[in-house]
């Protein structure tokens, strides 16, 4: 009995252990499969300790807008409702408050800062909002040597305001400073101060608003055009210079999720693409696949913050709308994501600024006036040692190091990916290519299959040749063999018979004929005989298996599709659907129009121009599997198909229905429109009959229910 006592007490202990170990991670750690489905992942930072203002020397803090760290250790927060800076070693002892600067020995007070940037000559940029005024001064004297103030330009215009939210200098000592109000991008000074133009302006999205507004002012006056609403680029939220060299930028207001963390080069132009030149989803990978635009930007992240490490190997950005951090990789591939909304420790409601500090990640909050430090956990530790290991050539050990991180966490695509960069290295390059694949890394993946796919010719080719050439040389000595014995013409004789045959079935069906010499096919279809129907179905049916096989066994190099979410009876509507409402279409349009073409004959035309579509389908689908993403032959392939099965509908139509080429062409038009009409139906009555449904179900659960 004790022991069983002692047992149970054991197990309490253990689950309350295990439920206050949850209760230290307040947020969900998760990562994307190679369908970016969203899935479990270790958690990669836990909090180490939450600093408020109050806490420390320098008393409660007000509004802070900005955190930034040194390269010595120490901590600098913009203490924005007070009018300070305030200066911490690591562990957030209050060195000094700066409420001042000197500039030409007379004081400039500290107003309202909101952004901060220490370089590495220890000067101290500050954007001050309030005040109008970017202050450039000495560290440690607190010595002005610029003040950016009064901006005027040619290129500002007249309505321009100077408000500078946020400021960055690179290593050419140039400035860079986030203007509030200012659509056209960045404004970039010289070491001097000296204006120099907008930096890396973000580009208007071009959708069908925008093109529709643009036409639209074409057209009327200028009154007219003063009073509408302009469209502008959206604005930056923050900035970060870089040790690379880099300016990263991060956008808020954005319609789509990529581009929303920016890596500008020394032009202003953006670089930070996924392998394969893919744009960058920095937030949640499941927002891409959001159709609804309305919808999906009340869902997008609102990043205000980004940072890198001092090896740019690693980016961080806070999202402000759901209270995350993201980090991912110089790549675009994620790391790891935390925190989230909420009044746990760990949690934020309102973060605004980060900052690294010897492997922590510093996070303020500038609703709740404190500053959230997370410590990196084992597995990200481990990410990170696997990352820096093959960026210094140790391939051998990166790999171990992926391994590791993999019987952590299985769903780590990045780890499959890290692991076949490793063997490819080491020049194993069929166990790279499994490694690739489960790591969804397409373009590595090709990479190792062009050597692979190199190997496997350079090993057979002598014995191909040898067969292609041996069969050739025994079908010629058979052929003389035959002839010398006299059996050929008795061979041939015999067989002629079985051979008029088929050259007769094979006018019967004109299929032959159709697809070489179109006009005097068409003709035989429309004026000729009855034509055999089963070669029409037999074509539509290998167009449907053509279109399943195309989605279930294109090459894994252009294969976007998930096999395991297969839609069987959308495929059956993308393909046997199609056609049939095609037929339909147009033979309604035959009879509004007193057209010619009987219905037999439009589904003739229409399954036989199907053919060489179906055999590049078919043709293209098979070779994709043997080429590389460079190689676009497979493609071409069912183009070439395509156009001829486009070609020989558009001669079917001329002649079934006895048009000329322009008429055709219009009738053709009208038959797609007509496709667009019967869908709508179609669509409709879907819907009044789903409506019916439910009112006749809430009826009867009434009358269930009131019985």
């Amino acid at each position: 009995m004790r022991k069983l006592i002692k047992v149970v007490i054991l197990s309490l202990l253990l689950v309350s252990f295990a439920a206050a170990a949850l209760a230290d991670v307040p947020y969900a750690s998760y990562s994307y499969d190679e369908w970016d489905r969203s899935v479990s992942a270790p958690v990669g930072y836990t909090v180490e300790k939450t600093v408020y203002g109050a806490m420390t020397q320098s008393g409660a803090w007000k509004e802070a807008q900005d955190l930034i760290t040194t390269a010595d250790g120490r901590i600098l927060v913009a203490d924005t409702g007070n009018n300070r800076i305030l200066e911490y070693d690591a562990s957030f002892n209050l060195l000094r408050t700066i409420t001042e600067f000197q500039r030409d020995g007379q004081p400039l007070p500290v107003t309202g800062p909101t952004g901060l940037h220490v370089d590495a000559a220890g000067k101290l940029y500050v954007a001050m909002s309030s005040a109008a005024q970017a202050v450039i001064a000495d560290l440690e004297t607190l010595e002005t040597t610029l003040v950016i103030e009064n901006l005027e330009h040619a290129l500002l215009g007249s309505d321009f305001k100077f408000v500078p939210a946020k400021i960055g200098a690179d290593n050419a000592g140039r400035i860079y400073i986030l203007s509030t109000g200012c659509f056209s991008g960045l404004l970039q000074f010289s070491p001097q101060g000296e204006f120099m133009g907008y930096y890396g302006s973000n580009k208007v999205a071009v959708t069908a608003e925008v093109i529709f507004q643009y036409y639209w002012k074409s057209i009327m006056t200028d009154e007219q055009r003063a009073n509408m609403t302009s469209i502008l680029p959206v604005e930056y939220s923050n900035l970060h210079c870089a040790p690379d060299g880099f300016v990263y930028a991060s956008t808020v207001g954005t319609e789509t999720p990529v581009n929303q963390i920016k890596r500008l080069n020394p032009l202003g132009n953006n670089t930070y693409f996924a392998r394969g030149g893919r744009e960058v989803n920095f937030g949640d990978e499941e927002l891409a696949s959001v159709k609804n635009v309305s919808t999906m930007v009340t869902l997008l992240p609102t990043f205000v913050d980004v940072v890198t490490t001092e090896d740019c190997e690693f980016i961080y950005a806070v999202d402000r709308a759901y209270g995350r951090i993201f980090e991912r990789d110089r790549n675009g591939n994620l790391i790891s994501v935390f925190g989230a909304l909420g009044n746990q420790e760990g949690t934020f409601k309102q973060p605004s600024a980060i900052a690294l500090l010897n492997g922590d990640v510093l996070v303020l909050d500038t609703g709740k006036s404190n500053v959230t430090v997370f410590e990196p956990s084992e597995y990200a530790a481990l990410v990170h040692e696997a990352v820096q290991l093959y960026n210094a050539g140790e391939y051998a050990a990166s790999r171990d190091v992926w391994l590791e991180v993999l019987r952590r966490n299985t769903n780590a695509t990045q780890a499959y990916a890290g692991v076949g960069r490793a063997l490819l290295k080491e020049n194993r390059y069929d166990e790279a290519l499994e490694y690739f694949k489960l790591g969804d890394s397409r373009e590595e993946y090709s990479q190792a299959y062009r050597i692979v796919r190199l190997n496997i010719i350079r090993d057979n080719a002598p014995w191909v040749v040898c067969v292609v050439v041996g069969a050739v040389i025994l079908f010629k000595l058979l052929g003389m063999l035959l002839r010398k014995l006299g059996w050929k013409k008795a061979l041939i004789a015999n067989a002629g018979g079985k051979l008029l045959d088929k050259v007769h079935l094979s006018r019967n069906t004109v299929f032959p004929r159709v697809l070489f010499h179109p006009f005097d096919g068409f003709n035989q279809i429309r004026f000729a005989g009855p034509v055999a129907l089963w070669p029409s179905v037999i074509i539509l049916v290998m167009y449907v298996i053509a279109t399943i096989y195309q989605f279930v066994g294109t090459g894994y190099l252009f294969n976007q599709n998930n096999i395991a979410d297969i839609k069987l009876w959308l495929l059956l509507a993308k393909s046997l659907g199609i056609v049939v409402l095609f037929i339909v279409a147009q033979w309604s349009m035959a009879i509004l129009t007193n057209g010619s073409g009987r219905f037999k004959d439009i589904i003739i035309t229409a399954c036989y121009a199907l053919a060489p579509y179906t055999v590049g389908l078919l043709a293209g689908t098979w070779l994709s599997n043997f080429m590389i993403m460079d190689e676009m032959y497979a493609e071409y392939i069912i183009l070439i198909g395509l156009a001829w099965s486009a070609m020989l509908l558009l001669i079917g139509t001329m002649v079934i229905h006895e048009l000329p080429f322009a008429k055709a062409l219009g009738f053709l038009a009208l038959t797609v429109a007509a496709m667009a009409v019967i869908l709508f139906v179609l669509v409709l009555f879907y819907t009044l009959l789903m409506q019916l449904c439910t009112f006749g179900y809430t009826l009867y659960v009434e009358i269930v229910f009131r019985m």
